[in-house]
């Protein structure tokens, strides 16, 4: 058995094992290319195309500044359909938000985005015309590319459809080696890192701990094409060498990353508890686009933290005051400071976009700071809101208990609306007999 060929105990397939390799003629070479932009404040657009309830951490990277990103569910796997948005119940429902939401034409996709996103995604679900166009963006635009691992992806697993013949799977820097899911032995799956030297491997520390994710690296089995960088690789018993994170950089400079994992499985809502999946993601989001990976990982995931809590905070005390809105408060003066809040924030962004990262830092907490004071004011709003409600139940309550005891002593107890008789109709009945 080759390296190549997973033994029958460490993988599930659905299918045979192709060995065939087609080289492709694309270039590796370096080239000294100025980031793409797409979005004229400097954002990074990411079209996220495939699994929404599976897209950590992508739904949590809404909350930093620096991306934009846009959902389109087109999976036919299972629960896959029922994300936080644009859930289906169907597979023409899939069909049709694909419809509704992916770029009208390749334009308005190149005037969006930098970066697209294919993550679980159905070949079936996303349609040969619009595989056609995702590849011209990075083929022939400025449009960097990132395939992460699943049933639908590659090669696909369990007889579902692969990537390997279409024109995205043409640009990628992996070989399909067949309709081949890895996820045996769990728990042995072990992944290694190659290139620590590398801008984006070197973003993340790695060696700090070692999350679940990295010792159960379930993935799809593929082949790195020639000239392509492994920057990782997963090992186990009977194998070392089933590429993980395998990258190149096309001739026009654009980039392509082939993560054969699924990305979700980072995050802690999936279990992995791991430090660092925030930054992963942005980090590779930011290599994709050809800007500098920042190195300094400490700084920037404290900056990336501040972020994420405040978007959290605000959502947060915004539905307080929406609340307190519904019994007729006044939430005027609140908002206007929340303003000031989004305002400062907002400041910050040309020092985030620069990478003065300790510029950005100060201003968030600055931005915390003034949102821990509003959250003190709304919740002081909330007593006094709640205050009448509590004051009106007390005296609607009251006032029920009061009427019904009144009633039930003046027709029980008191008896003053009762006339006296001398003779009952028993006592009649009883005569005459």
């Amino acid at each position: 058995m080759t390296n190549d060929e997973p033994p029958p105990a460490l993988a599930r397939a659905s299918g045979s094992i192709k060995l065939s390799l087609i080289p492709l003629a694309i270039s590796t070479t370096i080239l000294l290319v100025s980031p793409a932009a797409c979005l004229p404040d400097g954002r990074i657009g990411v079209l996220y195309v495939g699994c929404i309830a599976r897209s950590p951490p992508f739904w949590e990277m809404r909350s930093d500044p620096l991306f934009s990103i846009s959902f389109v569910q087109a999976t036919l796997r299972d629960w896959g359909a029922w994300g936080p948005i644009q859930q289906a119940e169907s597979e023409p429902q899939v069909h049709r938000m694909v419809r509704l939401y992916m770029p009208r034409s390749y334009r308005d996709m190149t005037s969006r985005f930098d970066v697209i996103v294919l993550a679980i995604a159905n070949t079936e679900a996303v349609g040969i015309q619009n595989i056609e166009m995702l590849a011209k963006g990075v083929r022939e635009g400025t449009m960097g590319l990132l395939m992460s691992g699943g049933w639908e992806t590659f090669g696909g697993a369990f007889g579902r459809p692969p990537w390997g013949d279409n024109a995205v799977g043409q640009l990628l820097p992996t070989q399909d080696m067949g309709n081949v899911w890895v996820e045996f032995p769990q728990g042995a799956l072990y992944l290694v890192i190659d290139r620590n030297d590398h801008e984006l491997i070197s973003s993340i520390p790695w060696e700090r701990e070692k999350a679940p994710f990295m010792t159960n690296f379930q993935h799809n089995l593929v082949r790195a094409r020639e000239g392509a960088e492994v920057l990782a690789h997963v090992e186990s018993m009977g194998y070392n060498d089933h590429p993980a994170m395998v990258t190149w950089d096309l001739d026009n400079g654009n980039r392509v990353f082939a993560l054969t994992s699924e990305i979700h499985a980072m995050s802690p809502r999936y279990g992995s508890l791991w430090t660092y999946y925030l930054d992963y993601g942005s980090n590779l989001m930011i290599y994709l686009n050809r800007r500098r990976v920042p190195q300094d990982i400490d700084l920037v995931h404290a900056v990336r933290a501040r972020m994420y809590e405040l978007g959290i905070r605000r959502s947060l005390l915004v539905s307080l005051l929406e609340f307190c809105d519904s019994f007729g408060a006044n939430t005027a003066t609140i908002t206007a400071k929340i303003d000031e809040v989004d305002e400062l924030a907002k400041e910050a962004r040309p020092a985030y976009f620069q990478l003065r990262f300790e510029e950005t830092l100060e201003t968030y907490k600055g931005a915390l700071q003034m949102l821990q004071d509003i959250e003190k004011d709304a919740i002081e709003l909330k007593n006094r809101t709640l205050l009448w409600v509590y004051v009106i139940e007390w005296l609607s309550i009251t006032g029920t208990g009061m009427i019904c005891g009144f009633l039930l002593w003046s027709l029980m107890i008191r008896r003053r609306l009762y006339r006296e008789v001398r003779t009952t109709k028993l006592d009649a009945f009883k005569e005459q007999l």
